[in-house]
Formats: structure tokens, C-alpha cells, sequence
């Protein structure tokens, strides 16, 4: 399940030729056998300075406000409407497009088709995927409800999951810090991940 992912700290700190995919190999083989979090493991290792990393974690973290750039400059975001989404994004701890999903802004359709023209994450109908029990309990319920995701796939030390925001890095991190393992992300509606859920976490 190749695809064009969205970039993770990894990716970043590769294009700005701060460290080699040789060293992010070193630094995941570490990271699945020991824990923890990339940056702080790649410190470790000598590889990158902690000022390297905070430069390139407000990058990552960054990411996640470019669905509201591309809807500004696609003309489906007034400035009023960012201003309520922001509001309910803080009162409810609820993601950025969950918020402009919530007031209607978009539709959950077109929130997808935004993805993967803006963004390039590759679209992913659950309803017409096989997903195996087992597969799905590797994510706590916990998780996969704060984050509206669910895992759906796992070739050798690689978790496929379907999530309703892929931009959100920070999910991306709590994953693999919790499961050891390396994540892919596809997008799925929020309306189809919560089907998931409850169907699968009994």
C-alpha cells in the first residue's frame, strides 16, 4: 500500500538534508525496539541537534493548519467561519476539520475530496474493506475515538490506518509511540471510521 504521505518529521528532516534515509533507518530500528519518540532518538544517536529537531517538529506541527490555507484559497472558508471553527476546535479539544465539519462548512465528501487534491492522501471507502478483527485492537479504543481512526492493514512492522484528518501529526506520533511501529495513512469519512469503531471495538 504505497501512497503519497504527508510529510512526518522524518521525511522533513531528510529534505532539508539534515540527516540521510540511512540515518531515519538507524534511528526507526531503535525507535521499534527500544520506544519513544523519533526526535528524541535521533538526539540520542548524535545525529541531529535538539534546535534541529524544534525547527523541524514547528514545521511538522505547522501541517496541520495547511487544510486551512487550501480552503481559504479555495474560497470555502470565510473569515468568520475560521473564526467559529477555531472556537469550537478549542472548546470541544476536537481537530481543525472536524470543527468545519461540525459547522458545515464542508461536507464530509467534500472534506475528503479536499485531501486528496490539496494533500494527496489516497481515499479509502471502509465500507468496501476487509478489515480483520485482530488488526483493528492493535490502537487502544481510546485512540482510535480522540483521533477518529482506525487500523486497518499491517504488513511486517508497517500499520496501515484510515483516519478522518491524516494532517494531524500529532495522532501520527501518539500511534506509533503506543504500537512500535512505522504508520501509513489513508482518509476515510468521519461518518465511516465511527461505523468502525463501533462495530469492531466491542
Amino acid at each position: 500500500m504505497k501512497k503519497k504521505k504527508g510529510k512526518q518529521l522524518g521525511q522533513l528532516l531528510i529534505e532539508k538534508e539534515v540527516i540521510t534515509h540511512e540515518q531515519l533507518d538507524q534511528a526507526l530500528e531503535v525507535q521499534l525496539k527500544e520506544g519513544g519518540l523519533l526526535g528524541q532518538i535521533l538526539i540520542k544517536l548524535d545525529i541531529v541537534s535538539a534546535e534541529q529537531i524544534e525547527n523541524s517538529m514547528y514545521e511538522q506541527t505547522s501541517s496541520a493548519q495547511k487544510l486551512e490555507h487550501a480552503l481559504k484559497e479555495l474560497g470555502v472558508l470565510s473569515a468568520e467561519q475560521l473564526t467559529q471553527a477555531l472556537e469550537l476546535q478549542k472548546k470541544d479539544s476536537i481537530t481543525f476539520a472536524q470543527a468545519i465539519v461540525t459547522l458545515g462548512v464542508l461536507g464530509e465528501e467534500d472534506l475528503v475530496s479536499t485531501m486528496v487534491t490539496q494533500f494527496g492522501y489516497p481515499y479509502l471507502q471502509l465500507v468496501n474493506y476487509e478489515i480483520e478483527p485482530e488488526i483493528v485492537k492493535i490502537i487502544p479504543k481510546s485512540i482510535a475515538e480522540k483521533y477518529s481512526l482506525v487500523a486497518i492493514d499491517k504488513i511486517g512492522n508497517i500499520l496501515t490506518i484510515a483516519m478522518a484528518d491524516p494532517l494531524n501529526a500529532s495522532a501520527l506520533d501518539e500511534i506509533r509511540k503506543e504500537t512500535g511501529l512505522n504508520v501509513e495513512a489513508f482518509i476515510s469519512t468521519f461518518s465511516d471510521i465511527n461505523n468502525a469503531v463501533a462495530q469492531f471495538y466491542i
